[in-house]
């Protein structure tokens, strides 16, 4: 079953028409990635999604059911977690806090003793204030917040950005579990690697079109990373 399906979807802010006619579907427990130059249309995708566009036009879907008409919060009730790439924490809330007001936006939050088994290294953060922790740590903090929210399709927006290798890896091993627990994983990674290692199937976009899509092999073996980002084959040997 598709965990998320976007049908022709349109986005716009003002006159500028940003989104034009995206079609994708994110299988339950799948990791599908979104790649793209900037100013493709990635960023306003996850935020069509959530409805946190001026204006939208088109269908989302959340397990068959949708979601046309709902605001922002009521798609985080029926599933749905951002990671937003602008807000990473509420940096003046503490850790605990920062997924204790996740856990109150939803009906039925995930405890936090089984976060910690997720995410054994917030344990010791817990106390402190969030805003004044490593991007790193804030990352799995944001993560942790997503988890708190017993979510079933998390959108993510570059998650690695800025983070040392180590935690590269770390971000990526969380998002695999995640899929390994059936949640749906859309994934917007500038880390090419990292997203061809970690995702079952990549969507390319242009100009706020779908330019290309196809498992990771396909999407290497056909050039289409050469062809619309400029990543030449050769540079991925090592994933």
């Amino acid at each position: 079953m598709d965990a998320l399906k976007v049908s022709n979807l349109h986005a716009y802010y003002g006159k500028a028409h940003i989104l034009q006619g995206i079609d994708l579907a994110v299988p339950e427990g799948a990791v599908v990635g979104l790649f793209g130059r900037n100013g493709a249309g990635k960023t306003t995708l996850l935020k069509a999604i959530m409805h946190l566009m001026p204006r939208i036009e088109g269908d989302v879907m959340l397990f068959e059911r949708s979601l046309a008409g709902l605001p922002a919060d009521a798609r985080a009730r029926a599933g749905i977690a951002y990671m937003s790439q602008e807000m990473r924490v509420f940096p003046e809330l503490s850790v605990e806090e920062n997924c204790r007001v996740a856990a109150n936006a939803v009906a039925s939050p995930m405890a936090m003793e089984k976060v910690l088994t997720i995410i054994p290294e917030l344990q010791e953060l817990l106390p402190r204030r969030a805003g004044r922790l490593s991007g790193g740590q804030q990352q799995l903090v944001a993560l942790g917040r997503c988890l708190t929210m017993n979510c079933r399709m998390v959108l993510m927006d570059e998650p690695t950005e800025g983070l040392m290798p180590r935690l590269v890896q770390r971000i990526g091993q969380i998002i695999r579990l995640l899929a390994e627990r059936s949640v749906a994983v859309l994934l917007v990674e500038q880390n090419i690697t990292l997203g061809l290692s970690t995702c079952t199937s990549i969507y390319v976009l242009e100009k706020g079109r779908v330019a290309a899509s196809g498992s990771p092999d396909e999407i290497v073996r056909d050039g289409l990373l050469e062809r619309h980002l400029g990543v030449w084959g050769r540079t991925l040997e090592s994933r």
